[in-house]
């Protein structure tokens, strides 16, 4: 198929009116690009004395657009993510690229998609130019569920190389280059939340159905969109009552079903049970409660038992395979 994004760009400067810096010092390269995304460790490689590194950075919402060069070889040591996913996709040059098990030769035909809770390392080969698509997690995460249909039961995890040639590649590229032009044309639509609300949600829906995941089958073949009615009173239920001590008989009364019966509504609509539905929903709300500084003077321990999670073992190790951190660490960065 024919490329859309990397020829367009290739032809103009993109994102010349977001220009954020441009040093020739190293340890200001490093402390400038970890301001918009995360601490890292960054390094020289070959005869190179110095970077000549070039940024340029456009938010809209939960995501961002950037474009990045660092002038000569560099070595990149991130670590995890955590909070946000990456799109790197080359207009020129190349890169290499490690996120946990999996690692690619990155060009301007090959994209990389970093999954938040992999471990990220690259090789980013001299004269190389990237467009990054940052994306919040959260907003990924939440787009995830709403079109499941329920909570996200393990942390999304993306395939590593994101071919350009393919469908969901072109489809990928002809947004991020409309979007890019957008914003070089200073569109005031882009300053309207309700439009950005739109954008972001487009992007990450877009980045979900074209690159492979452990949801894509399920997104791409969702189950009934339709729920029983007693499947959804069940769901307003935990919602509204989470906090509180609830039993399966408890959600069946209010379902007014049989208990097999809601088994079975969840298990076939909702590909989950009534009870690992509250787990999540309680699982979700110590996250909230963690990552919002008015209850800073909270213990985790604390707002763990106050959404029924007393086998703080199981809790901690539960939440660190959701989320990809353990409690106290969300705790930390809500702080910082």
């Amino acid at each position: 198929m024919t490329q859309v994004l990397m020829p367009t760009l290739g032809r103009r400067d993109p994102l010349s009116r977001f220009s954020l810096f441009h040093t020739t010092d190293l340890d200001e390269a490093r402390d400038r690009v970890a301001h918009v995304f995360c601490e890292h460790e960054l390094r020289v490689s070959g005869r190179a004395a110095q970077v000549d590194t070039r940024m340029q950075h456009a938010p809209i919402k939960g995501v961002s657009l950037n474009r990045l060069r660092y002038g000569p070889t560099v070595e990149i040591d991130v670590g995890c993510l955590q909070d946000f996913l990456l799109v790197m996709m080359p207009t020129g040059g190349k890169a290499d690229i490690r996120c946990g098990k999996q690692a690619i030769h990155s060009s301007p035909e090959l994209a990389s998609v970093v999954t938040p809770t992999q471990y990220l390392s690259q090789t980013v080969y001299d004269g190389c130019d990237q467009i990054m698509v940052k994306i919040d997690r959260t907003l990924l995460e939440n787009v995830c569920a709403q079109h499941l249909g329920h909570p996200l039961r393990e942390p999304l995890e993306f395939r590593l190389g994101f071919e350009m040639s393919s469908r969901g590649g072109v489809s990928w590229q002809a947004l991020v280059s409309w979007l890019v032009s957008e914003f070089e044309q200073g569109a005031p639509m882009l300053g309207s939340s309700l439009v950005s609300a739109q954008v972001e949600h487009l992007l990450v829906t877009t980045l979900l159905m074209a690159q492979p995941n452990n949801y894509r089958d399920e997104l791409l073949n969702p189950a009934p969109s339709i729920a029983p009615r007693h499947v959804r009173r069940v769901e307003e239920y935990i919602q509204a009552h989470a906090d509180e001590d609830l039993t399966i008989g408890d959600l069946a009364a209010c379902a007014k079903v049989s208990t097999s019966a809601l088994f079975a509504g969840f298990r076939e609509f909702r590909s989950t049970t009534p009870m690992a539905y509250l787990k999540s929903v309680r699982m979700q709300r110590v996250r909230d409660e963690l990552r919002d500084p008015a209850s800073a003077e909270k213990t985790v321990t604390a707002i763990a038992v106050r959404w029924g999670f007393n086998h703080l073992g199981h809790f901690a190790a539960d939440y660190k395979n959701r989320f990809g951190e353990c409690p106290s660490r969300t705790r930390e960065k809500a702080l910082a």
